[in-house]
């Protein structure tokens, strides 16, 4: 009986590279195992992960715009004609000989069969289970790699490759890092009693699986199509033992996280797993992290956050021809403020207890809580617009996007007239701040479009800045007011005030499923903007990095090239099918 069993942590890049260097594997001759890596692992597992075809992704990746974009560029042949590199390839081309594949071949082989990951709370191990679409050629290539290790080994003085013996398959490698093959799987871990378990159950079988462990079967079921890499954590296990101590605090010290993430935190602390999906195809790759969800694990002092019933929606985005981003989302923020005492600790309400005090004296004595935050409706949206300048004057010489806060108020008539004469009294306060630190005062005004009142506030110019197209920072901003039926506007520009109210008016119904939170960032826009001020970007990368003009340039040139390669990117938050879902997307173009 052997002491140490074969040990390591995994994953397919340090598979790979063992592959193709000068380590090897035992490979012991089995009948063909019909069996799926999870019926292979211990029922107690704690986390799997599962890639079922590392050669699709392979592919996938290789054939990418971004990838041969990447090949384009100066920085890449540079690389490729590096004397390591081509030492590299010289190396590589002699272990094809050997092997008799070229190296995409066996990496299509020796993993094209899919790669699981498991840890194993019992034995504090993990495993990866790697298996082969051919076991002869995996035990022919690992034959070959065996030898060329020992070679090398012993021309450099080292000693070999251990190896030991385990119910008649050999196992190489030392403590904490021992592989070994039997029939079409290898089998990587780091603790030698989880590297017996599997073993024996690949030579006897085994009476229970991961695959029965209840938690993680109803997991598998609720996956309606094949991620390219599937990932399973024991959530309920984790936090029994004490292991996830910040999930038990209710409160936190950051609103602005609370905002954020308060409801997931809430979810987690009942979830009994969670589950992660990843998806690459050349048009997009997509995260989803998903986990079962009931309104019943919802403390009151959280509802602000998923709505009644958790069925608090976000309106669709307002956007228009020119919103780079996007940010839609249902958080009824009265709620929260008014529950501050169950949400954050005692020095963030000492601060909002301070804020508060100001704020009520500030809106004239209305509470603000209450009063104030109340008067605006749960689904709230954050916009960035690219900003038009060709018929402006003066022009800033920075241009910065427009950014507006667009909501719904509660009662429009009698909120309106509050809403302006607080925005006129914080122009007001901007002035006497711009005087004393001599910045342009704010000339206000009042505009009719589309039948409503807009108020806003302009920048009034020196007479030597008036037809500038290198102005000073304010001049992009305008701040404005403005409504549209019972939406309210507050924005950086006036431009951006009516193309809201347009995009109010003019709203279809083109939501596809609703979002508690909906995030949508316009790849193209973002890189027009970024060109708007290419000149100071190159400015500001020769100061930053003391590189030449020519060589800031390029780089920025590289930058806008790449994201040029982008559709956009995409968030949102849903609560649907009784589970809580986050998806992160990035489109690609063709």
């Amino acid at each position: 009986m052997i002491r140490h069993f074969p040990t390591t942590a995994l994953l397919c890049g340090l598979l790979t590279t063992a592959l193709a260097s000068t380590n090897a594997w035992a490979q012991t001759e089995l009948n063909a195992d019909q069996r799926s890596a999870v019926e292979l692992l211990p029922a107690s597992c704690l986390a799997v992960v599962e890639m079922r075809h590392p050669d699709q992704l392979l592919t996938t990746l290789t054939e990418h715009n971004v990838w041969k974009k990447i090949k384009q560029q100066p920085q890449y042949t540079a690389a490729i004609s590096n004397p390591g590199y081509r030492m590299f390839l010289g190396i590589r081309s002699h272990i094809e000989t050997q092997i008799g594949m070229k190296w995409r071949e066996a990496y299509d082989t020796l993993l094209g069969g899919g790669i699981t990951v498991a840890f194993h709370p019992e034995t504090e191990g993990l495993v990866a289970l790697v298996r082969s679409t051919d076991a002869a050629k995996l035990q022919s290539t690992t034959r070959t790699l065996i030898e060329l290790g020992r070679t090398d080994a012993r021309s450099k003085g080292n000693e070999p490759l251990p190896e030991e013996q385990y119910r008649d398959i050999t196992v190489y490698g030392k403590k904490n890092a021992r592989f070994a093959i039997a029939g079409p799987w290898l089998v990587i871990t780091n603790k030698d009693e989880l590297g017996k378990k599997i073993l024996d159950s690949l030579l006897d079988g085994s009476r229970t699986s991961i695959k029965d462990n209840e938690k993680f079967a109803t997991a598998r079921k609720s996956i309606n199509d094949e991620p390219t890499i599937w990932s399973w954590v024991d959530l309920g296990t984790i936090r029994d033992a004490g292991l996830a101590k910040g999930l038990e605090k209710n409160q936190t010290e950051n609103p602005i996280a609370e905002l954020l993430v308060g409801g997931v935190l809430t979810n987690l602390r009942k979830t009994p797993y969670v589950t992660a999906s990843l998806y690459v195809t050349g048009e997009s790759t997509r995260l989803q992290f998903a986990a079962p969800h009931e309104n019943e694990w919802v403390e009151e002092f959280r509802q602000y956050w998923f709505g009644p019933d958790g069925n608090g929606v976000a309106d669709a985005p307002l956007e228009t021809e020119s919103t780079i981003l996007s940010i839609s989302t249902y958080r009824k923020v009265s709620e929260m403020w008014l529950r501050a005492g169950d949400l954050f600790d005692e020095r963030m309400n000492d601060e909002l207890a301070k804020a508060d005090a100001n704020l009520t004296t500030f809106f004239a004595g209305k509470d603000f809580g209450e009063d104030v935050l109340g008067a605006f409706g749960p689904a709230l949206q954050i916009l960035v617009n690219r900003q038009n300048f060709e018929d402006v004057l003066p022009k800033p010489a920075l241009r910065l996007p427009s950014f507006a806060l667009a909501g719904h108020l509660e009662n429009a008539e009698e909120t309106q007239t509050e809403l302006r004469r607080t925005f006129q009294s914080f122009v007001g306060f901007l002035n006497v701040i711009g005087a004393m630190q001599g910045n342009p005062q704010l000339d206000q005004d009042i505009d009719i479009y589309r039948d409503n009142k807009i108020y806003t506030a302009s920048f009034i110019p020196e007479p030597d800045e008036k037809d500038s197209e290198r102005a000073r920072i304010q001049f992009n901003f305008s701040p404005t007011l403005a409504f549209a039926k019972d939406r309210f506007f507050i924005a950086s520009t006036k431009q951006m005030a009516k193309e809201l109210v347009d995009a109010a008016y003019d709203e279809q119904a083109t939501r596809g499923e609703a979002s508690n939170t909906a995030i949508r960032l316009n790849a193209k826009l973002l890189g027009d903007a970024l060109a708007d001020n290419r000149d100071q970007l190159v400015a500001q990368n020769m100061i930053k990095k003391g590189q030449t003009r020519e060589e800031s340039a390029r780089e920025i040139s590289l930058l806008l090239e790449v994201l040029a390669l982008f559709e956009g990117a995409s968030f949102d938050v849903r609560t649907t099918g009784g589970q809580l879902k986050l998806q992160l997307s990035v489109q690609t173009k063709n």
